[in-house]
């Protein structure tokens, strides 16, 4: 439906338009997928949480500006913002 696949920047465009009243620097990324998740979000100017539950060596080509290993440890990322 969309057209094209994360993590084209046009995919989150599309997303946006279809939830309507969304600010992008109120809105955050949570995925595991570097590939894209990550840079998806680092495409469409949005904050990146890295859901990490293996500790993989952090990429330095790719922005994240959170990263967590447990799901739960979102409300900690959330009251950062």
């Amino acid at each position: 439906a969309v057209g094209c696949p994360k993590p084209q920047k046009k995919f989150f465009d599309y997303c946006f338009e279809k939830i309507g009243d969304i600010k992008k620097d109120e809105t955050i990324i949570v995925g595991d997928s570097l590939s894209s998740d990550m840079l998806g979000g680092n495409n469409a100017g949005i904050l990146c949480c890295w859901y990490n539950p293996t500790h993989n060596e952090k990429p330095g080509d790719i922005r994240i500006d959170f990263e967590i290993d447990n799901l739960n440890k979102i409300w900690e990322v959330l009251k950062i913002r």
